[in-house]
């Protein structure tokens, strides 16, 4: 028997996230229970400083900084844990998500308008 160990071809996606840490703006805010967020996810921010999963690439004000499963967002928001989230900075336009799911091409557009609105960079990389 040789020493040999085969690794069978393992395929990866990549997608740059935040393209100038400079820039990166961050906060912490309250998150709804039983939702599963995905780190660069569109969320909507309440006045009550709470966090949801944005409708669509136009309604949202703060990008997700944590991957967190449903069960995990239970227990953070039971126990008063917060989310980190991205107020400010330059990101890949690649790399957003809507619940989970990278934005298809054609959302890109009105997703960086509103970016723009909310002193947020999206990227085409």
């Amino acid at each position: 028997m040789s020493g040999k160990t085969y690794l069978g071809s393992v395929t990866r996606e990549t997608r740059p996230f935040i393209l100038d840490v400079e820039k990166l703006r961050r906060a912490n805010a309250k998150i709804t229970a039983a939702k599963a967020y995905k780190t660069g996810d569109l969320l909507t921010l309440s006045d009550a400083n709470v966090v949801d999963l944005a409708a669509d690439e136009k309604t949202w004000q703060v990008i997700c900084g944590r991957d967190v499963t449903a069960v995990e967002a239970t227990q953070m928001a039971a126990d008063g844990v917060e989310l980190p989230i991205y107020f400010g900075g330059v990101f890949s336009v690649e790399a957003i998500c809507l619940s989970g799911e990278y934005l298809v091409t054609a959302k890109y557009d009105a997703a960086r308008a509103k970016a723009t609105l909310n002193n947020i960079e999206l990227s085409k990389v």
